[in-house]
């Protein structure tokens, strides 16, 4: 037996958790990289025991003619395993190979390599090599791995999706390829932007250890507690405080020359702990939900008295900013205000004024008279919702509410207007308050699981131009900024990133702490490249045809909707395959466009505090298909729900209105929408942007979105990847001609297989397997 084993640090368990895969693994059907100052474990059996291997499941394992042999497998997980927790550090980049091969007489045609990742949030299934075609003959199967913050244990198995085959493995080596550790040497962005403002990192515990320390030190002069600040982390019960993990935050930036920005007080989300809303022990009602009364609203000021008053004592002006309230703003611009527990308890925002005239008290009776305070909110770019925005916090200044500054969340796109970021802070700046870009990533539309991403480099040197671009023009404004703050350290700490969207890379760093082109497009941007020329897509397209009566809007199916154009909701962004989907029928007239969802959904659910997570419908419009990336003046997101509850509706002063009805069905329900257009655009030989939505709630989690054509999952956030929507008298074929294309791999890639993307430089190998294709959408 042949073990060699680097020396590895134990990581305290207290910093554990999220750790994350490369955007995918890699299957290679190549022998590993032959370096031998590069092995960090090996085992190859020929001292006859099979070492550190152990059975998974109630297998046997056998050393014969130094190989090992797994038999006696009753499911398709089980088979031989080792433990790499020691081996496989976060940050660096390994090749995992072993020699494989199917037992004489045994069946089986196809072998899986797996890591199983365990962290403090639970377990993942990493695939290694994903189902590589095998036989009785010895093969290599190889793959590169890496992992993004720490995990509790890493354990490597071969399996086969025949389950009573046997088979033998060999030679089994892990290689490091990449060693974990920051580029010292690159210019560090703090410095690079020391003359125009702050720049910081959304972190959290994981982030301040080992290579991502040195990281977060090297490149950043403020820190955002991700999570540690939040509500439910600082007072998870009512009068129970906890600091210790935002503690570590403070103390660490302050140990290390950083500012903090606090995040934050009041919240509309599950990260509000329910007792935030409900009677106090030794009440009456204790436990009961909150009412309106001028003594509800006591009690809710009581509260934020004792939260922020806590959390003033504690940090004083150590803190140089906070997040008084945050998101307070609708995504339906005619509503204004998101109608939140808060909004229902005091009838109106006036708690939003509450909120900072108790932080400025109690901030005040502490002596930390500069902290600052922020009002927060995300798509402040989008002009109905900035104007909306612009007013509240015009409204405080003239009551004499001491808001200091407004923050500008930035989660956007490569399509996002940079004009519209620029009119933005302009128009802020007449209120002469301090501003802040506190979340910003900028995603590149990756798809979902198991799908070909060939633009995957395109859309990396795309985004260094996007940052180029954007950081010309803050820094050209860096008088109206006090800090830009980007939301997670790395792409492998971002939000976006999930196991089912697992090449969303929305940050300046990459999995591997090295730098991207978002970073060089700031620090350097003449070493970008030109952006590789790409398909030009061919959105799905659907002819429309004029009604010849308009329907009435009331949740039922006439006779109207008879010479209507269809076409279904069959691509799947989010979730299960098999959620809930919808044919749509379209019609339109001089006064707008009509549609008319009859969804498939046996179960409806609006157990969800967030309405894009209850059963509802949505009609996304970009009037004059103009598609100028993020939200314009005249486009709409409009989503209904199967109670007929409407949540958003028209982004800025020229969008239409929406008119809906619901009504459930024995198939699931039915939503009737209208949305109002100008007469220009109502008019034959018009065409629109246009996407159809589905959500499936199930228990108050969303799981399931399809649409009719966008596959990338940011319809909510710009109309560059919606279908056309032509109006027409009569339509020229059934249906309206609304099937997807066959072309147009940038935007509807389905065919599976592996695709060998260059990563800022380094070779990275995607294991990807085939997603359910859409009706009518050619391979």
């Amino acid at each position: 037996m042949n073990q060699q084993a680097r020396e590895r640090r134990r990581r305290l368990p207290a910093l554990v958790g999220g750790a994350l895969l490369l955007p995918a693994a890699a299957f290679v059907f190549a022998p590993s990289a032959s370096a031998q100052d590069g092995v960090v474990y090996s085992s190859d059996f020929e001292d006859g025991t099979a070492g550190d291997w152990a059975p998974r499941g109630p297998v046997t394992l056998a050393v014969e003619d130094g190989a090992l042999l797994t038999t006696g497998r009753s499911a398709d997980w089980h088979g031989p395993s080792v433990d790499l927790t020691d081996v496989v550090e976060p940050g660096g980049v390994y090749d995992i190979s072993v020699s494989v091969r199917f037992a004489d007489g045994s069946a089986g045609d196809a072998l899986t390599a797996t890591v199983q990742r365990e962290t403090a949030d639970g377990t993942s299934y990493d695939s290694v090599v994903y189902q590589a075609p095998a036989s009785g003959d010895w093969s290599t199967l190889s793959g590169e791995y890496s992992i993004a913050s720490p995990a509790t244990s890493l354990t490597f198995y071969v399996e086969s999706p025949t389950v009573d085959a046997s088979y033998w493995i060999d030679d089994f080596t892990v290689t490091e390829l990449e060693p974990p550790g920051i580029e010292p040497d690159i210019p560090s962005l703090k410095d690079v932007l020391a003359d125009d403002f702050r720049i910081g990192a959304a972190v959290d515990g994981r982030d301040l250890v080992e290579s991502s320390g040195q990281l977060l030190n090297k490149h950043f002069d403020q820190i955002t507690a991700e999570n540690h600040m939040k509500p439910d982390a600082i007072q998870p019960t009512e009068g129970d405080f906890n600091f210790s993990a935002a503690d570590e935050l403070v103390d660490y930036a302050e140990a290390n020359g950083m500012d903090v920005y606090g995040h934050t007080f009041l919240w509309h989300t599950s990260q509000v702990p329910e007792w935030w809303f409900e009677y106090p022990e030794g009440h009456p009602n204790a436990g009961e939900p909150l009412g309106s009364s001028a003594e509800d609203r006591q009690i809710m000021i009581d509260r934020l008295e004792a939260h922020i008053g806590a959390l003033a004592g504690h940090y004083g002006d150590r803190i140089w900013a906070w997040d008084v309230v945050n998101e307070v703003i609708s995504d339906n611009n005619a509503e204004v205000y998101r109608h939140s527990r808060w909004y229902e308890i005091f009838e109106g925002p006036e708690y939003v004024y509450e909120a900072f005239r108790i932080a400025r008290e109690q901030f005040d009776a502490v002596g930390a008279t500069d902290v600052k305070l922020f009002i927060n909110d995300y798509g402040t770019e989008n002009p109905g919702k900035g104007d909306n925005l612009y007013g509240l916090v015009q409204d405080m200044l003239d009551a004499g509410v001491p808001v200091d500054g407004v923050g500008h969340q930035t989660h956007i796109n490569l399509n996002t207007s940079i004009d519209q970021i620029e009119d933005t802070l302009l128009k802020f700046a007449d209120l002469g308050v301090l501003q802040a870009v506190t979340e910003l990533d900028v995603a590149i539309g990756a798809p979902g699981e198991g799908e070909e991403f060939p633009e995957y480099e395109a859309r990396l040197i795309e985004q260094g131009h996007y940052f180029r671009d954007l950081f010309a023009m803050y820094r050209e404004h860096s008088d109206l900024l006090e800090s830009v703050t980007v939301w997670g350290l790395h792409d492998g700490r971002s939000w976006l990133r999930s196991e089912t969207r697992p090449l969303e890379s929305p940050l300046l760093f990459d999995d591997t702490l090295r730098s991207k082109w978002a970073y060089w497009g700031i620090v350097d941007p003449s070493v970008l490249p030109e952006i590789p020329d790409t398909e030009d897509p061919e959105f799905a397209r659907v002819q429309v045809p004029l009604a010849d009566s308009a329907p009435a809007i009331d949740g039922t199916r006439e006779a109207a909707w008879d010479e209507a154009s269809t076409v279904a909701t069959e691509v799947n962004v989010e979730g299960s395959a098999d959620g809930a989907k919808a044919d749509v029928s379209l019609l339109w007239d001089e006064s707008g466009i009509y549609a008319l969802f009859e969804v498939t959904d046996p179960a409806l659910d609006e157990a969800s505090a967030n309405p894009w997570e209850e059963d509802s419908v949505e009609v996304f419009l970009n009037p004059g298909n103009t598609r100028g990336g993020g939200y314009e003046a005249s486009d709409g997101q409009y989503r209904v729900s199967f109670t007929n509850a409407v949540s958003v509706g028209g982004n800025g002063p020229d969008a239409g209105e929406v008119t809906s009805a619901a009504t459930a069905t024995d198939t699931g329900y039915l939503v009737e929408i209208r949305v109002a257009m100008a007469p220009e655009q109502a008019a034959i030989g018009t065409e629109h942007g246009l996407e159809l939505q589905v959500n499936d709630g199930t228990d108050g989690v969303r799981t399931a979105v399809h649409t009719w054509y966008d596959p990338t999952g940011l319809s909510w956030n710009t109309n560059a990847n919606w279908g056309i929507a032509e109006f027409v008298e009569d339509v020229e074929e059934p249906g309206g001609g609304g099937s997807l294309p066959s072309t147009g791999a940038a935007l509807t890639a389905t065919i599976a297989g592996a695709a060998a993307l260059a990563v800022a430089g380094a070779l990275t190998v995607f294991a990807v397997r085939r997603r359910r294709a859409a009706a009518n959408w050619g391979e």
